[in-house]
């Protein structure tokens, strides 16, 4: 998997009052080629600090019970104005995702500010 862009920022949740921590990637494999979008309870500056809090968060999960009935996945309230944020960054990342030309890539990922980007 190779992650062309990757956008991390926190808002606070709308219900707990506690930060939480969007990370929003523009994803390309073999087969898929699409927006990826994660939230985590807490402050990530970095998508490389995001990912290691994410993994750590996940490790101990116990996946047999989990139910599978529950058509939530994620839970998300946020206000209108980091609604707003997610919409730009969006935005941005679907831009990115559409452009085939690496130079045009280049120039999008310089015309957007305090841009990441990573590959794995």
């Amino acid at each position: 998997m190779t992650v062309k862009y990757s956008k991390p920022f926190t808002i606070i949740g709308a219900i707990t009052g506690e930060p939480v921590t969007i990370l929003v990637e523009y994803v390309k494999t073999d087969s898929f080629k699409g927006i990826s979008i994660e939230s985590l309870e807490g402050t990530y500056e970095t998508s490389k600090e995001f990912e290691k809090a994410y993994k750590q968060a996940f490790a101990n999960i116990d996946v047999e019970n989990i139910d599978v009935e529950d058509p939530i996945y994620n839970f998300l309230p946020m206000t209108l104005i980091d609604a707003k944020q997610l919409n730009t960054i969006l935005a941005n990342v679907i831009e990115i995702a559409e452009t085939e030309s690496d130079i045009e890539v280049a120039e999008l990922l310089n015309r957007f500010t305090d841009v990441e980007e990573e590959e794995e």
